[in-house]
């Protein structure tokens, strides 16, 4: 399964490519009054699959997606067949769930992500089980049954970040990179927003967006 595109949160103008405030990109956006806020991470998205025979399976966001050699060999430790199987319930028939356990892999030479730390790592941000997305209280707990990080959750709001300065309001530094490597300079990429529980738009796509500080420059 690949990952669902995130729209941002305005249009962007034709010429400029810049976003454009109030320029609501899905109608459903104004209609929420509470956003979780995540951190936005300078990776690159990978997948981990647990199939029915209780098999592991790693990809990009694609199926063609080139995966660096370094964040393969993390994956491949951090989430190994037993973590797998151990984080979800066979069922009655004895097969395993169909799951897809979807993360951000960053780290040197994988986008910008060389500031967050000296090596690779993956940290988790949505969890499909069979046909069900799980609500982000489900999520940490995954996480927390195969011993990993979530993306950090930064807090929730009730408005509209319009500027840059408003996305500096919300989060103005990384804290991945404080976390991980005790730098509190590091510029974020930017925000993801998601309703929870989660919301759907009559198309089926979850109702989230994200947004970029370089959506203003």
């Amino acid at each position: 399964m690949k990952y669902p595109k995130i729209e941002t949160l305005w249009d962007r103008d034709p010429k400029t490519f810049k976003v454009l405030p109030w320029h609501y990109r899905l109608p459903e956006f104004k209609l929420v009054s509470n956003w979780l806020v995540t951190e936005k991470i300078d990776g690159t998205n990978v997948r981990i699959m647990l199939h029915a025979d209780g098999s592991v399976e790693y990809g990009g966001r694609t199926d063609n997606a080139q995966m660096p050699a370094t964040l393969l060999a993390r994956l491949n430790e951090m989430f190994t067949t037993d973590r797998m199987r151990a984080a979800f319930e066979q069922n009655e028939d004895g097969a395993w769930p169909e799951v897809t356990v979807f993360g951000e892999g960053y780290g040197p030479k994988i986008q910008n992500g060389g500031s967050y730390r000296a090596d690779a790592n993956v940290r988790i941000f949505d969890v499909v089980v069979g046909q069900w997305w799980l609500n982000w209280d489900d999520v940490e707990d995954v996480a927390n049954k195969l011993g990993v990080l979530t993306v950090p959750v930064v807090t929730s709001i009730d408005w509209l970040p319009i500027c840059a300065g408003d996305l500096e309001g919300i989060l103005s530094f990384s804290h991945v990179a404080l976390y991980e490597a005790a730098n509190d300079h590091l510029q974020p990429e930017g925000i993801v927003c998601r309703t929870d529980p989660l919301l759907f738009t009559r198309r089926g796509d979850r109702v989230m967006w994200k947004l970029k500080y370089k959506d203003f420059e």
